[in-house]
């Protein structure tokens, strides 16, 4: 994989090296794949009945981490960071794929294999960027043990497509851990957070996208000590420049609560917990998830909730995985271009669906290139 400032990270092939075993398609979830119930991840692990937004569900909880200070310090009740240190701790896993900024960039996100409790709390927060997951892969692979893999549901997709493909991968990662998506970022889309704040992108050393406390905010520190920060959701959900430098591909996934991970979790943007230290919806999907989520129960404080309410907190994501992805997939398909294929879901745009895309792509077009104009990005 390489890094660029404009895509993140894009697939690179080593014609000569390459034998064309097929392996890197086979896994790659960028064609599409079949969320269906009659789909093979799906019909073995159909939990109760749910809205088609929802994906299979064994159990809904609204939660956070008992530990306050893991609480604090996550980007939304540190639920994903309990539940993965309390897996290390009590010995269900040996090992954790999580995510962290690569040491010489700061704009680049890369995969870091967690072997201690205290190496996830390094890596906890999100991550509003580009990470290729598969490169902790080898890792796996080269190294026998018990592995959860956190990840975005893109990630979650492609893991469970390896899966099938590998047997090591399937023995050797236990546990998925979804988190909830909207859509990605481009690295750009950080550098023009610099820009806009007065600091030169290149001069980053580090940067936090969320926490601590909730929602928390942007928190951008160069080498020479300068600190800037913005409040989310300013900076991200409400910047439609922000989201201008997403990938395309993110607009064409309907995949917003990782309906393949064994448990999934995200903000609960809900108003009664808009006081509060910070409160996930958690869905758990599969019986690994439910065996995991019970060993786990005194590291977290849980609610629980029910699928209208848990809709309800995801009514911004439902619009962009919904009636915004039909709209783009409507346009893509009268430009002529390839789409990525979901059998069994509905994908027929309404007209306000369209509307809802082609509002989409202008905004895209016209904010991306008045920021290259302004800012060379």
């Amino acid at each position: 994989m390489r890094w660029t400032l404009a895509h993140g990270w894009l697939p690179l092939v080593d014609a000569e090296r390459c034998s064309d075993c097929g392996t890197c398609l086979a896994v790659c979830p960028g064609r599409g794949l079949n969320f269906t119930k009659a789909a093979w991840w799906r019909a073995a692990n159909e939990g109760a009945p749910a809205p088609d937004f929802m994906g299979p569900w064994r159990g809904l909880w609204f939660g956070w981490a008992a530990d306050e200070e893991t609480r604090y310090q996550g980007a939304s009740g540190g639920v994903a960071t309990a539940i993965l240190s309390g897996a290390l701790d009590d010995r269900l896993i040996d090992a954790a794929v999580v995510v962290h900024p690569t040491p010489a960039n700061a704009l680049a996100m890369e995969p870091f294999v967690a072997r201690s409790a205290g190496e996830i709390v390094g890596c906890r927060g999100s991550r509003y960027n580009m990470v290729a997951l598969n490169g902790a892969l080898r890792e796996v692979l080269g190294r026998p043990g018990r592995y959860a893999l956190a990840g975005l549901p893109c990630h979650i997709q492609g893991l469970r497509l390896a899966q099938r493909r590998d047997q090591r991968v399937a023995e050797r990662v236990v546990f998925a851990l979804g988190i909830f998506c909207g859509w990605s970022a481009e690295p750009r889309a950080t550098a023009l957070a610099a820009h806009r704040l007065g600091l030169n992108p290149a001069e980053l050393a580090a940067v936090r996208y969320r926490g601590p406390g909730w929602p928390g905010g942007l928190r951008l520190e160069t080498r020479d000590g300068a600190v800037r920060e913005r409040p989310y959701p300013d900076y991200y959900d409400d910047d439609r420049a922000m989201q201008a430098f997403t990938p395309l591909r993110c607009r064409l996934c309907p995949d917003g609560l990782a309906e393949l991970a064994d448990i999934s979790v995200g903000d609960a943007w809900l108003e009664r917990f808009n006081d509060s230290a910070g409160v996930s919806d958690l869905i758990v999907r599969t019986p690994t998830g439910e065996g995991v989520l019970r060993r786990l129960a005194g590291c977290l404080t849980l609610l629980v909730a029910g699928p209208c309410e848990m809709l309800r907190s995801q009514r911004e994501t439902h619009e962009l995985k919904r009636a915004v992805w039909r709209g783009r997939m409507w346009l893509r398909r009268r430009s002529g271009r390839r789409v990525p294929v979901y059998p069994g879901l509905p994908d027929r745009p309404l007209a306000t669906d369209k509307l809802a895309g082609l509002r989409d792509a202008t905004d895209e077009v016209i904010l991306r290139r008045a920021m290259a104009l302004r800012f060379g990005l």
